[in-house]
Parts: C-alpha cells; sequence; structure tokens
C-alpha cells in the first residue's frame, strides 16, 4: 500500500478494535466507498479476525460473505441482454424496415449490380 492508504490502514485497524471516534469512523464509511483497495483490505482484516475467533472457539464467530456471480444471476442478465436486444432490433426493424421491399435474393442482386 501506498503511503496514503497508510493511515487509512491504521484506521480500518482501529474501527476493527472498536477505538476509533464516531466522525472518524464516518469519514472512513466514505473512504471505503471510494477505494476498492481499502475496502478490500477492511474485508481481509475482519475475514482475517473471524478466523482467528473460530480458531479460538468462539461459536459466533461469522466470516464475511464477499459477493459472488452466481450462474443465476450471470444466466439473468444474459437473458435480460438477449431480450433488449430482439426487443430493440424489432423495433428498428418496424420504424426503418428490413433490408429491402423484395425477397433476399432481389436485395442480394441488387446490391451485386450497384
Amino acid at each position: 500500500m501506498t503511503d496514503g492508504h497508510e493511515e487509512w490502514l491504521r484506521q480500518i485497524d482501529a474501527e476493527i478494535a472498536g477505538t476509533l471516534p464516531l466522525a472518524q469512523r464516518a469519514t472512513l464509511a466514505r473512504h471505503l466507498v471510494t477505494c476498492p483497495r481499502c475496502a478490500g483490505a477492511r474485508v481481509s482484516r475482519l475475514e482475517l479476525e473471524a478466523s482467528f475467533a473460530k480458531a479460538h472457539g468462539e461459536p459466533h464467530a461469522l466470516a464475511v460473505r464477499r459477493s459472488v456471480l452466481r450462474g443465476r444471476t450471470l444466466a439473468g442478465w444474459a437473458a435480460v441482454a438477449l431480450i433488449a436486444g430482439l426487443l430493440s432490433g424489432w423495433l428498428a426493424h418496424a420504424r426503418w424496415g428490413g433490408p429491402g421491399r423484395g425477397t433476399l435474393e432481389s436485395s442480394r442482386a441488387t446490391i451485386l449490380v450497384r
């Protein structure tokens, strides 16, 4: 981490330990929204704390879940993109028409003649 992030890392450690004042926690929260590097460092530290707690027999230690793109989510977004593409094509065809007035062969012949 660069020197600018060292202070943020110290604040992350203090926040996890519970010693960071409320105003500084708010500032840290605003920074974590804009800095993925520090947000990842915070999640890593929380996971480390949770694993230490589990290793010492703490029954209520919870691991931090990282967001994962699941297959159903990916398939859902692919279906939405496909439907949007088909709808756009249908609307464009209705607005500006297809490739030509005649059959496919006559439109090919027109293109070749030009």
